[in-house]
């Protein structure tokens, strides 16, 4: 659906895929005569509709519920701060986006989600600072301080944290090593 607002012809806030005759105006199915209606199946929301005529809100639901379902058929409770957050979205095609990009590559958004709802992936800034699709696990760390499941912390810190190890793997003199991780370790979060 291209286009929604307020019918012309019935004054209703709608989908309006018809054109008036007289103008061309967008109008509604209603007004327009088609018999066909753009109204989800679960819902009744009046849009876009993708597979089993759901719309995109129901169907972003329904990839959610299965991603982050911990082994039972539900969220897992843990994580239902971080459902009810991407659910809301204002655009639901963007998560399904996210839930669709980089689908074949390891640690894509699915595969994390996936592993966190079946607790592969602890709840820890250290689990997500060891992932290896560092992008990802860090825009998935973000999502999950906003919605209150991991505690809030600096993103700069974060990345800091992310950082650090690998950069005092490089290190060869050991005195160099010892002064570095002296003024440049962080507490834990």
């Amino acid at each position: 659906m291209r286009t929604r607002g307020t019918c012309p012809g019935c004054g209703q806030d709608r989908a309006l895929p018809g054109r008036h005759p007289a103008d061309g105006s967008a109008i509604c199915t209603t007004c327009a005569g088609f018999s066909q209606t753009f109204d989800c199946s679960r819902c009744g929301f009046e849009g876009k509709l993708l597979g089993g005529r759901l719309c995109e809100r129901c169907t972003l639901t329904d990839r959610l519920t299965a991603l982050l379902d911990d082994g039972t058929g539900r969220v897992r409770p843990a994580l239902t701060p971080l459902f009810n957050l991407l659910v809301a979205m204002d655009e639901p095609r963007s998560g399904l986006a996210w839930l669709a990009m980089r689908r074949n590559h390891p640690g894509n958004a699915s595969q994390m989600l996936r592993r966190l709802g079946i607790g592969q992936v602890p709840l820890t800034h250290d689990a997500f600072h060891e992932l290896k699709a560092w992008r990802a696990a860090a825009h998935l760390e973000e999502l999950l301080m906003a919605s209150g499941v991991l505690p809030a912390v600096d993103k700069y810190i974060c990345s800091f944290q992310r950082w650090l190890p690998g950069h005092l793997a490089c290190i060869a003199d050991p005195e160099h090593l010892k002064t570095i991780k002296l003024f440049a370790t962080l507490p834990r979060v």
